[in-house]
């Protein structure tokens, strides 16, 4: 269909603009940037919303007997069909002017730790979030109009009790490890700078070993690591850097090759079919967090990986030994900041995002009392409390652009991944081995197989099903959790 793939180029466009926008955009070419994503979103509404394209879909729905993929592309179309077709031009495009404005004020008020600066755009943005869920129409909650948008069939019916069992599950490790009075001793990591030079140095060096085609992407430096980029030709990365530690940096950049990876592993055989695609956020999470926490969090990883923090950092690993890394990239501490969470508090991060975004998008919690709802929330999960707004309510940047329903899918990345990886080793053998003797390929050409060539052909819960054999379910994580909790703390 033409007009799918003349929908796909300006959506090529519009994620050039908006990496630039984050990494490159000078600061007054903001305004300018706004109107220029706000034509983009415009023209895509009005072209994905014209009755030709509506009597074509129900010509294409009419034929039963279409390949996999044919059928993936009805699905898809037919679901961006009806979702645009209930949003009025006028909202999409002033939603789309009004991102760029907020992701502007977010990233000063950021810097300069001043809720206020941020304050009023946000407040414009959770309302036209409200108007979002209205228009998408719902069932039982607004807030699953928006969690539709980022995983086909998410619900707080389906959330609150997963979230219910990860707490359960996670709490008494996370209560067991903090009571304990001998931990390691990762007190090593703060007796030296850390080079933002070296820092970018190993993270290039990271991303090339386990497989980024940087011929194919590059690598920058924004405010939120993120990964973006048009096509699998064209994909881009950034993490952001901290000279007193290197972990936010390393492992941003493990995080964000994932998602790398996975787009540029996408079926070259569907380029600008909706079916090509990448399969929702949950999946695409599963594979940053694949890299970053299981891979590359993993004593296998931090052994193969120990001679090249050696060669970039000489001065900060004497007398330092690979289980040493091992056990501070994975300490297990109440933090403020989710992108460096540890494995076994990082769920509870995204349940508090969660409950919030719950209370604004009903109309339970209102903007100004936001920045204290949160840092409440933070002291009853966590047992912590930000003392500014930077390393509290204004540390993640999905809100300036109207990201409500996004974060949850960080929790399904963990899910998914963990039965990915055990789907894996069914598979291809030990990975741990593989990993320790720096042989990635075989775990991403098994992701190329089973992940990244099979695009949106299936709806995510089925993806997973016919990947690991099992419809999604958390089984997998927990034990991976438990045991590798047992093996750091001995609980």
């Amino acid at each position: 269909m033409v007009q799918m793939r003349e929908l796909d180029v300006i959506g090529q466009i519009s994620g050039l603009l908006g990496w630039d926008q984050e990494v490159m955009m000078p600061p007054k070419a903001a305004a300018m940037r706004a109107e220029q994503l706000a034509w983009l979103s415009k023209e895509g509404h009005t072209r994905m919303t014209t009755p030709e394209v509506g009597e074509l879909i129900s010509a294409a729905e009419s034929e039963v007997n279409g390949s996999e993929v044919e059928q993936g592309n009805i699905r898809i179309i037919r679901d961006s069909y009806d979702k645009a077709t209930k949003k009025p031009t006028e909202f999409v495009e002033e939603k789309a002017r009004h991102t760029s404005k907020s992701i502007v004020s977010w990233t000063e008020a950021r810097e300069k730790n001043d809720f206020s600066l941020f304050r009023d755009d946000l407040a414009k943005m959770i309302d036209m979030s409200r108007q979002l869920a209205g228009y998408l129409g719902y069932e039982d909650n607004p807030y699953d109009a928006l969690l539709d948008l980022y995983e086909s069939g998410l619900s707080v019916a389906k959330l609150d009790p997963l979230f219910q069992g990860l707490r359960d599950s996670s709490v008494p490790l996370i209560k067991a490890v903090s009571e304990l009075e001998n931990k390691p001793d990762c007190s090593w990591v703060h007796k030296h700078p850390w080079p933002k030079a070296s820092q970018e140095a190993l993270s290039q060096a990271i991303s090339e070993a386990i497989g980024f085609d940087f011929q194919a992407g590059r690598r920058d430096e924004s405010t939120h690591p993120f990964c973006g980029g048009s096509n699998p030709d064209d994909v881009r990365w950034t993490t952001r850097y901290d000279e007193k530690e290197p972990y936010g940096a390393i492992y941003g950049t493990m995080h964000e090759t994932g998602h790398a990876l996975y787009e540029q592993g996408r079926p070259r055989d569907l380029d600008f079919q909706p079916a090509g695609e990448a399969n929702g956020l949950g999946v695409h999470e599963s594979q940053s967090r694949l890299w970053e926490n299981q891979v590359g969090r993993s004593l296998a990883f931090c052994e193969w990986s120990f001679p090249m923090w050696q060669e970039h950092f000489p001065a900060n690993f004497e007398g330092v030994t690979p289980e040493m890394l091992w056990q501070a990239v994975n300490q297990v501490e109440a933090t403020l900041i989710r992108v460096e969470a540890d494995e076994a508090t990082y769920n509870l991060h995204i349940m508090i995002r969660y409950e919030i975004e719950k209370k604004l998008i009903n109309g339970e919690l209102e903007v100004d009392d936001l920045p204290d709802a949160w840092d409440d929330m933070y002291e009853e999960f966590l047992g912590i409390r930000s003392s500014t707004r930077t390393e509290g309510v204004l540390q993640d940047i999905h809100w300036s652009f109207g990201a409500f329903g996004y974060f949850p899918t960080y929790t399904l990345g963990n899910l998914y991944s963990a039965q990915l990886l055990q789907a894996a080793e069914k598979d291809i053998g030990s990975i741990d081995e593989q990993v320790r003797r720096g042989e990635f390929t075989p775990l991403l050409d098994w992701m190329r197989t089973h992940v990244h060539a099979r695009g949106s052909i299936l709806e995510p819960s089925d993806h997973i099903e016919e990947a690991t054999g099992e419809q999604p379910k958390p089984d997998a994580f927990v034990a991976y959790l438990a045991d590798k909790i047992g093996r750091l703390y001995g609980v």
